[in-house]
């Protein structure tokens, strides 16, 4: 019972579900999806004790599944050289890429993902497609989007989460954003101080 307990208070998996959608494709067995999960999710090193507290797999299920992983080319052991020692990281590059590819080309064109990524200076990952796709399928506009994306740059944050929270004030809230919002104008609301006041 203790151990259930345990297991119950640690870290929540999260399954994107363009991963799920591969898992044929991918050929993967149950054991490499939940080493992936894991590297996704928990840690990207290879710690044996670790991973089995976890997922509850032993030493040669868990390697097994590693060399498989890195032999689909969906993971590869990255070296890092510090000032004082030699350290190796799991590198989920390739995963993301293979998952990139399966994307809609439609998706990757498509003005508001452009937007996103001109603005974080980066490549967009498969799960940060995912989640705006998801604003836009919930039937937020475009535009509502976009200011929300103009807010949190103009307050240094470039992570989704934040715009999500701004998102969830503003329909909460009811708020109606201008669609001929111009370039240099920006949606006067401190969310923040907001949920603050209201606690």
């Amino acid at each position: 019972m203790d151990r259930l307990r345990e297991m119950i208070k640690e870290k929540d998996f999260v399954i994107n579900p363009l991963i799920l959608k591969n898992i044929k494709k991918f050929n993967l067995n149950v054991n490499e999806f939940l080493l992936l999960l894991f590297f996704i999710n928990v840690d990207s090193e290879l710690d044996i004790s670790r991973i089995s507290k976890f997922i509850s797999l032993n030493e040669e299920e868990i390697l097994s599944a590693f060399d498989n992983l890195v032999s689909k080319g969906l993971i590869e052991v990255k070296v890092n050289k510090g000032t004082n020692k030699i350290e190796e990281e799991i590198s989920l590059d390739n995963l993301y890429n293979k998952l990139l590819l399966d994307l809609p080309e439609e998706k990757k064109e498509s003005d508001i993902y452009s937007a996103f990524e001109r603005e974080f200076s980066r490549t967009l990952s498969p799960m940060e497609y995912e989640t705006i796709t998801k604003w836009l399928e919930s039937e937020i506009s475009e535009d509502t989007i976009k200011s929300a994306l103009k807010e949190a740059v103009l307050n240094g944050v470039y992570n989704l989460k934040y715009i999500d929270r701004i998102l969830y004030e503003w329909t909460k809230k009811k708020i109606k954003i201008n669609n001929d919002i111009g370039s240099t104008q920006v949606f006067d609301y401190n969310w923040l101080e907001d949920d603050n006041e209201s606690k």
